[in-house]
Order: structure tokens, then sequence, then C-alpha cells
């Protein structure tokens, strides 16, 4: 399945054939709201693979009359089969009609994702605690925010409370609601614009140690290429990954470079009014 569609078609197919896997396997496309970085592709691959598509109601709505093979609404707070998962959408704090997070519990465990998000709410710290893997936002860097090229009214979208997650309120989560049972988290949706991925995994490597977590591993994505696969099913109760690695399509390990912070921002910024898409 894919958790969102913000892609081209095009591009969709050519990094689902990097982790061994052809458009034709995909079953299902999970909508988290209708902001285009995140629904780009989707009317197209569904009505390409004959893909039924998840939104909530209003994210339904808000997205309009894009026409797709097959729409199945979810409705916050209760669980739905989705290939053999269930799915949990989870309201949460953004500038669109509705826009969701999930639990998903699956035989290997349950995982939390969140991405667009304004402030980590209450009920996702509750829902995601016993979860082994968070994908979760780390969009900016507050000071580059601040100095960011952005109008000062972006600027404030970005970081208000309907806005993104910044590395150091993903930190703040990190050390005061982390549950005991997670073993990875993913880092998504950083900016290319107001963050610089060393800074995103430097702050939450930071809090991690900060509340003694050696136990937990961090992944960051990036917009340009296909993060490294992880298994579920490797992230065992006690030990999990080792600091530092990743587990690879074939399944191998494979250690990650200490990762250097550059002295030089990066050059020709790309857009990210609305967040820009995840990878």
């Amino acid at each position: 399945m894919l958790i969102d569609a913000g892609l081209s078609y095009r591009q969709m197919a050519r990094r689902l054939e990097t982790v061994g896997t052809t458009p034709e396997e995909i079953r299902a496309i999970v909508i988290t709201h209708a902001h285009g970085d995140h629904t780009r592709g989707a009317g197209m691959f569904s009505r390409k693979h004959s893909v039924p598509v998840y939104t909530t109601d209003a994210g339904r709505a808000d997205w309009g009359d894009v026409e797709l093979a097959e729409w199945r609404p979810m409705k916050p707070g209760r669980a739905h089969d989705i290939c053999g998962w269930q799915f949990e959408p989870l309201v949460i704090p953004h500038d669109a009609s509705e826009t969701v997070a999930f639990r998903i519990d699956t035989a290997n465990g349950a995982l939390g994702f969140a991405t667009d998000i304004g402030v980590m709410t209450d009920e996702l710290v509750a829902r995601f605690r016993d979860c082994r893997l968070l994908v979760l936002e780390s969009n900016h860097s507050s000071e580059l925010l601040e100095v960011s090229p952005y109008t000062r009214s972006t600027r404030e979208r970005i970081g208000g409370t309907r806005g993104h997650l910044s590395n150091e309120s993903l930190a703040t989560f990190v050390r005061t609601g982390l549950g005991d049972s997670v073993r990875c988290i993913v880092l998504a949706h950083l900016s290319r614009v107001n963050n610089v991925p060393e800074i995103a995994e430097m702050s939450c490597r930071e809090a991690l140690a900060l509340c003694g977590r050696t136990d937990v591993d961090v992944v960051v994505t990036r917009q340009d290429r296909v993060a490294s696969t992880i298994d579920l099913s490797a992230l065992g109760p006690i030990g999990g990954l080792r600091s530092g690695q990743a587990v690879p399509v074939d399944g191998s390990r494979v250690p990650r470079r200490q990762p250097r912070l550059p002295f030089d921002m990066p050059a020709s910024p790309v857009s990210d009014v609305a967040g820009e898409t995840t990878p």
C-alpha cells in the first residue's frame, strides 16, 4: 500500500522499482489530507491500476472532483482493515479541512504515522506510546525558519499550531512522551529550505541521549531518494536495531556514516509552502 501519493505517477513507479515492487502490486492508497503534495499522483495511480483510495469524508470533499477507480471512506477513531493491517485515523492539527495521522496495528507490532502536524496532541502521544516504529514529521529548524526567504505570513503558518512540526518540537516529544516500546523513529517531511537532514537527525539523537534511549534507531528520509527499508519483525521487543544501522531491502545490515553537519545551506532551494512531498 501507499500512504499518500504526492509524487507524479512516473516518479512513484520509478521509486517502487528501487525497492523491488511494481505499481501492479499496490492494493490501496491511504491519504492523510488533500494538500497537493500528498495527493498529486493518487488519481492517475488509482485509475491506471484500479487501486482503491481511502480518505476521510472531509478529506475527499476538500480534494474535489478528482476521478478515482474507487473511493473508500475512513472514519476517525475507528479501525479500518486495509490490506490486512488495522488503520486507525486520528485527527491532528493542520491547515487542511481534516488531516489524520494513523496508528497501524500489524502482526509484527504497531506503527505510528504522523506528518503535516502542527503539534503533538495528547491523543497522539497516548496512541503512539506502545508503537514499535514511528514515522514523524521533522519539518523545519525553528532558527532556520526565522531567517527563511519565505514571507512572514508563510513562516508564521509553517511554525503555527496548525502548520508543521519542528525539529525542536519533535525532540520535546522524544524526551517527554516517547513510549518504551519504540525501537525506531523515521524523520519525515523535511523542508529543503528550512531544514538540513543532519540538523534534524542531530536534534532527535540528542533528545534520545538525554533520556537514555540507546535502544532507538533514527532513520532520516530525504525528498530525492528512497530511504532504507525497515523490517518491522526485526525490531525486537528489547534490542531492535543497533544505533546507526538500517535494514535495506535485501535484509542485510549496512552501517550508516556518522553525519557531519554541513557549513553551507543547500543551493537553489525548492519551494515547500505546502511542506513538500514526503519521500
